[in-house]
């Protein structure tokens, strides 16, 4: 098989795979990228449920999880039933689900898993610890799927981001709706050490700031919300935790005045790309806390809905709108 993903991961740990959609190629490329790095010892997990032959939500058809004697895996007590390979119980993690305790198994031989992992971002990290801790040399870890889940996918490491037909009939909004995608994943630190800082100290919702990190007044309503035709008119820095959303970003957008927004990363930004252009548009820019990185995109040219584009043409322009790698996951 000839090597797409692993030389693009590099020595990455973990490899987040996320998607644009349900049905974008997650689990296709995740199953490349476990065939290319063959010898070394995987642990794998999931935000979601993968590894079932149909997806219990649109009925379509899944590809499985076939592991290695020797991989790692975390998922809930209530799917070992379904895995056919011979379990060893390496570990607990005090994680509940549904489906019960999420364990940390060890297969002790070549067999079909199937994967219910932690839903929650705060979770994964600690696990990743423990697959290293239990001699895993790369941690991979099934994402979100749609991109307004992006937040829970616990992107640490780098990631892969699938993409594909089955997210639209329409190519030149798959591309755009990637680009985008690509776009807020690209967003940078502030390059001020005191704004930085202040940025990392920051506990509440919102929080302001001028550029060298000096604070300012954030002017309030009696309810205690922001009064957002209130900002000074000089340039300045906006705190926002949590979500980002569309009506947040077209009300900074119309203020009239150069703002930069910092989010605590790229997934947290949920606005759509209308609203996201217009902020843009208005002088005002994105920063994050935490950075994170795109190894390369997974293109995906058929739809698991019926339709597909043509895959020499989907993949071309894809590298045209982003500076990213960009592989069909399903070239031999």
């Amino acid at each position: 098989m000839k090597k797409l993903l692993a030389p693009l991961v590099g020595n990455a740990s973990p490899v987040t795979v996320i998607g644009l959609c349900k049905n974008a190629g997650k689990t296709t490329a995740m199953r490349r990228l476990m065939a290319e790095l063959g010898e070394e010892c995987l642990g794998l997990t999931s935000v979601g449920r993968d590894g079932e032959a149909t997806d219990l939500v649109t009925g379509t058809e899944k590809p499985d999880l076939y592991i290695k004697s020797g991989d790692l895996f975390a998922t809930a007590r209530g799917m070992m039933h379904l895995c056919d390979v011979t379990l060893e119980v390496a570990g607990l993690t005090g994680v509940m689900t549904p489906l019960g305790e999420v364990a940390v198994f060890r297969a002790r031989s070549d067999g079909y898993i199937q994967l219910a992992g932690p839903s929650a971002a705060g979770q994964l990290p600690p696990l990743s610890e423990q697959f290293q801790a239990l001699g895993a040399q790369r941690v991979l870890i099934d994402g979100a799927a749609g991109r307004k889940s992006l937040a829970g996918a616990g992107v640490e490491g780098a990631a892969l981001l699938c993409t594909g037909a089955s997210l639209d009939r329409d190519m030149d909004l798959v591309v755009a709706e990637t680009a985008h995608t690509c776009r807020l994943f690209a967003a940078k630190r502030p390059e001020h050490p005191a704004l930085c800082a202040a940025l990392d100290g920051c506990t509440g919702r919102f929080a302001l700031f001028r550029p060298d990190g000096s604070p300012l007044d954030l002017p309030l309503d009696e309810t205690g919300a922001p009064r957002w035709n209130k900002l000074p008119r000089e340039h300045c820095v906006l705190w926002a935790a949590g979500g980002i959303t569309d009506p947040l970003l077209k009300t900074l957008g119309r203020r009239g005045a150069p703002l930069t927004l910092v989010a605590a990363d790229a997934t947290h930004v949920l606005a759509g790309r209308g609203a996201f252009d217009l902020f843009a548009r208005s002088g005002n820019t994105l920063q994050v806390r935490r950075e994170l990185t795109i190894a390369a995109v997974g293109a995906n040219p058929w739809s698991a809905y019926g339709w597909h584009f043509d895959a020499e043409a989907f993949i071309t322009a894809l590298r045209k709108a982003i500076d990213l790698p960009v592989v069909n996951v399903k070239e031999n």
